[in-house]
């Protein structure tokens, strides 16, 4: 067996009609919990692994809708099936080169681990975070690129107050 060959995730869409291809390791996988990311999911966060935008090969249709971030003012491009409507990505008008895959839409969505939490202040109450991850009250990067120092618990705390 030739262990030089990157690794391959597959997933798609609630009905099928949308599927992919997600070559390599993720960039990062994260945890989302902005106000957009609540509205987008109608929940309480969104989970996304980051990876190159040529590693994701997808089949099938996808519809999309731009969103103008409040925080950069560039457009968040959600691309969905427009047939049961999940959001099996998003691309970013800021980061051209990344595209992000719903986690949860992965055929094994534990092939990838969280690393971190991000816009943990607008998390909505009762949210927990586990002990030992990245937290970040806002993003994991200022709008110039300069990263932020991540907060870390050694145990699991309210998102709310994660950093």
């Amino acid at each position: 067996m030739d262990n030089s060959l990157p690794e391959v995730r597959e997933g798609g869409c609630l009905c099928g009609a949308v599927r992919y291809r997600a070559r390599g390791e993720p960039l990062r996988t994260l945890v989302c919990h902005c106000r957009f990311c609540q509205k987008m999911t109608g929940s309480t966060s969104y989970a996304e692994s980051m990876f190159p935008v040529e590693a994701v090969e997808i089949d099938g249709e996808l519809g999309t809708y731009a969103h103008r971030s409040q925080t950069s003012g560039k457009a968040v491009h959600l691309h969905f099936c427009p047939r049961c409507a999940t959001t099996v990505t998003l691309t970013f008008d800021r980061w051209p080169q990344y595209r992000a895959v719903s986690r949860g839409t992965f055929d094994d969505p534990d092939s990838v681990g969280i690393g971190s939490h991000i816009w943990t202040e607008s998390a909505q109450t009762g949210v927990m975070v586990p002990g030992g991850v990245d937290c970040f009250r806002q993003a994991r990067a200022l709008l110039d690129g300069t990263p932020v120092e991540p907060t870390r618990h050694p145990g699991p705390v309210e998102a709310r107050g994660a950093a």
